[in-house]
């Protein structure tokens, strides 16, 4: 049994970071692998870090395919972030319910009292559900019926000479 597990767990630490040149490292209080479902689970004061990028949750599952690459990560529970863009130099910070990760489209999706902060923009938006692409940068926003989207940002107006 402890054979398999630790087995396991090398074996989704190592697929976790087959996709890209960047290593993953996992905390947690608790690990469990099901090779039959394909999928492992962080439980507990759960940290991750894949190159610049930080998360931290209550839980984490990776879900694999049949090559055993990750296909979707998911953080549940009290979810903190640092995720950085592809296409620029913009990075967000934030939290969430829910944070559910799909590495081959590179896409976040962020659930539940979601707060996402651009630090170098001085930008934040709260929602109900965020998307993010970190190919392209672009991104989605809602809210629901009791909680509207709002967005904070500073502006900085020039004034000129007084007439």
């Amino acid at each position: 049994m402890r054979k398999t597990l630790y087995g396991a767990l090398l074996i989704a630490v190592f697929a976790a970071a087959a996709n890209t040149t960047e290593q993953v490292e996992i905390t947690s209080d608790r690990f469990e692998a099901d090779e039959g479902k394909m999928i492992s689970k962080f439980i507990g004061h759960v940290h991750m870090v894949k190159g610049p990028d930080e998360l931290n949750a209550s839980k984490v599952i990776v879900y694999f395919d049949a090559k055993r690459n990750p296909k979707r990560y998911e953080a549940i529970g009290n979810a903190s972030f640092i995720v950085h863009m592809q296409k620029n130099d913009e990075y967000y910070t934030g939290k969430a319910d829910k944070l559910v990760y799909k590495p081959v489209k590179q896409i976040y999706e962020f659930y539940g009292h979601v707060v996402l902060r651009q630090p170098k923009l001085d930008r934040t938006v709260k929602g109900d559900e965020v998307i993010v692409d970190r190919l392209t940068g672009k991104s989605t926003v809602k809210g629901n019926k009791h909680k509207p989207v709002k967005f904070i940002f500073q502006v900085e107006e020039k004034r000129g000479k007084n007439r």
